[in-house]
């Protein structure tokens, strides 16, 4: 096999192969590695194949490596890293023009594989290059074929405008399936759970130090564009799991919280209307502002004002809400949320229950008391942190007493501890707070380093009611985000054109996810509905389709057969071979390796009369031929035209 050949397929390879070996373990990833740069050396070399056995072997190892790794062969990211290793093993025996062409193939399955995992921006260019490169050494895979014995291999500027010019023919006909491509309301089978390669996001509990570890993940969120202004930061709590039980070191949700909601929301003179874009975290919940009026499609509001989906999120998700921020939850506490409420395990932070007995005495009124603690907070040498000591048995006792530093859950979590023990109902709210107004795109950015939890104190009169306990001790952490609040480790590169660049990508980011990502049915049927077709069934969508791919297709297909046809005969040739056609019908056809001289010789000998003269004209058709045009060229296209041969 050429090496050039064998070089481009391993180089298609190795690009589709590069997110995956990034995943994997680093001496599964070598192990890859390692066979292709063999396979070159091989190449370069002009080596032969291992022998059976050894192939054998060395693929049952590759077998086991990945059963090391994974732990077994299920899941996708086990698949795929089956699929490399294999692909890796082929190597040993890709010494014929079929396996060169099965490698290069299987690498464009390969980069659609990626996208299973991740569908942001930034792999269209990984795409592009991966799947040129693979056609590319397509084209040199077939100049091997399609190559004259002899004849000199295409040049390696032309095989790259050659793969280059196939991309951009396909492009026309991605695009059409892309649009008219008939999309399902809902699809026909969805991704299982834990899917990702990594989960990121809040949990369903929470304990002191937990929501701290998303703060150096600057990863999106979610992203949320208004109709109108956006609400004002400290209004920007994005409300996700709601935690009542507390076991005196974690906070989770009760059994009966998914329970579906019985009072009606109704939207209200201050109604907030928005749609999120939520990135994929494989939990269950949505977010949104206090409080949702309804859930979207596939999903329910607790009682508790939670929104759930049906299934885990593991794409990226759209969902359009409106919220009623003055709502009042649960003007009246039935008497179990009550004391659901109010537990508290029990020998657990003595001096905070001492503390909470003297507010008490002092502050009969709950909303003084709450006044008071906040107004404590605020006043005493409390420190927003993320470098805080864990806490032990005793964690409120040791936060407010002794250690008075940490991040929002700290605070969070000692301050229910106290409004409990003071006999004001408290719960823990998780989810996100605030985000970054992206100006330029009019939509919010919420990223994971905004995640947040705060309480809420269950009022007469007033239901369940937000207090922020972080808000008094860092205002500025809800003003204007967590990032203004806390010096982030290896701050050195946390330059502010950085920021903005991150920014500006986003931007781009948050437009492919709103035209590509979500160009799901409903988008189609609206762009359908404004080119005038509307309520189009997805059989009349796939007739459309096909009538746009016969349109768009036509252009190419004319222009291929256009390079397939031959060159237009000049006036000599036809006449040259009018006089074959005519012999032809005397059985004396000219077969194609002999030359005109050698057939003359052979029609001189059937034809004794006439032979001489086509003699004479196949020579002046040779001199027209390969010479002198000008000079023979009306002799012969006379005396052609008067030849008619005859046997005696």
């Amino acid at each position: 096999m050429p090496f050039n050949a064998v070089a481009w397929t391993i180089a298609a390879f190795l690009i589709a192969a590069l997110p995956h070996l990034a995943a994997m373990p680093p001496w599964l990833a070598g192990f890859i590695v390692g066979a292709c740069a063999w396979r070159l050396v091989v190449a370069r070399n002009r080596g032969s194949r291992p022998p059976a056995l050894l192939r054998l072997l060395l693929t049952g190892m590759a077998i086991a490596l990945i059963v090391l790794a994974f732990g077994g062969l299920w899941g996708r990211r086990t698949a795929t890293a089956l699929l490399c290793v294999m692909l890796a093993a082929k190597m040993m025996e890709m010494f014929s023009m079929r396996d060169l062409r099965l490698v290069a193939s299987v690498s464009f399955f390969l980069i659609a594989t990626q996208f299973l995992f991740s569908e942001k921006l930034i792999y269209l260019g990984y795409l592009v290059v991966g799947s040129l490169t693979a056609t590319i050494a397509l084209v040199r895979i077939q100049d091997i074929h399609g190559r004259p014995a002899g004849a000199a291999p295409v040049a390696q500027a032309a095989a790259v405008r050659n793969g280059a010019v196939l991309l951009l023919m396909a492009m026309p006909v991605a695009l059409t399936l892309f649009v008219l491509f008939p999309r399902l309301a809902q699809p026909l089978w969805g991704l299982p759970d834990q899917v990702l390669d990594g989960r990121t996001g809040l949990s369903d509990d929470m304990s002191p130090g937990s929501i701290s570890n998303l703060f150096l993940d600057d990863s999106p969120a979610f992203r949320v564009e208004f109709e109108g202004r956006p609400p004002p930061p400290d209004e920007r709590y994005w409300r996700g799991p709601v935690l009542w039980n507390f076991d005196g070191s974690t906070w989770t949700s009760p059994f009966s919280g998914d329970a579906p909601r019985r009072r009606f929301v109704p939207e209200g003179e201050a109604a907030r209307h928005y749609s999120i874009q939520l990135e994929p975290h494989e939990r269950r919940w949505l977010f949104a502002l206090d409080y949702p009026v309804r859930a979207p499609d596939n999903a329910t509001v607790t009682v508790d004002h939670q929104l759930l989906n049906r299934h885990p999120i593991t794409a990226l998700t759209r969902y359009e809400l409106v919220s009623n921020p003055d709502f009042v939850d649960m003007p009246t506490l039935p008497d179990g949320a009550r004391s659901l409420a109010l537990r508290l395990p029990d020998g657990r932070n003595p001096r905070t229950l001492e503390l909470a007995a003297e507010l008490r005495q002092r502050h009969p009124d709950d909303r003084e008391l709450i006044a008071a603690v906040l107004r404590w907070f605020r006043e005493e040498e409390f420190f927003y942190t993320l470098s805080a000591a864990p806490l032990g048995r005793h964690g409120a006792d040791e936060f407010l007493f002794d250690l008075r530093s940490g991040y929002c859950e700290y605070y969070a979590s000692a301050f229910a501890i106290l409004m409990r023990a003071a006999g004001i109902p408290t719960r823990i709210v998780t989810g996100y707070q605030g985000g970054l107004w992206q100006g330029g795109s009019d939509y919010l950015l919420v990223r994971q380093s905004d995640a947040h939890a705060w309480t809420e104190v269950w009022l007469q009169g007033s239901g369940w009611t937000r207090v922020d306990p972080t808000a008094a001790v860092s205002p500025d952490r809800i003003e204007q985000g967590s990032g203004s609040v806390i010096e982030r480790p290896g701050a050195v590169f946390n330059f502010d054109w950085l920021a903005q660049l991150r920014n500006r990508y986003d931007r781009i980011q948050h437009l492919w996810n709103r035209w590509v990502l979500g160009f799901d049915h409903d988008r189609q049927r609206d762009f359908l509905q404004r080119l005038g077709l509307p309520d189009l069934t997805p059989e009349r969508i796939a007739v459309l389709m096909l009538l746009v791919l016969l349109i768009v297709t036509a252009p190419i297909n004319y222009f291929l057969l256009r390079q397939a046809r031959p060159a237009r005969r000049t006036p000599a040739e036809r006449a040259w071979h009018g006089m074959l056609g005519r012999l032809r019908r005397l059985n004396l056809a000219k077969h194609p390796a002999e030359t005109p001289l050698e057939f003359a010789a052979r029609v001189e000998a059937a034809l004794p009369q006439q032979g001489a003269a086509f003699r004479s004209l196949a020579e002046m058709y040779c001199r027209i031929h390969y010479g002198d045009r000008a000079g023979h060229e009306a002799a012969f296209l006379a005396q052609a035209r008067h030849f008619s041969p005859r046997k005696a």
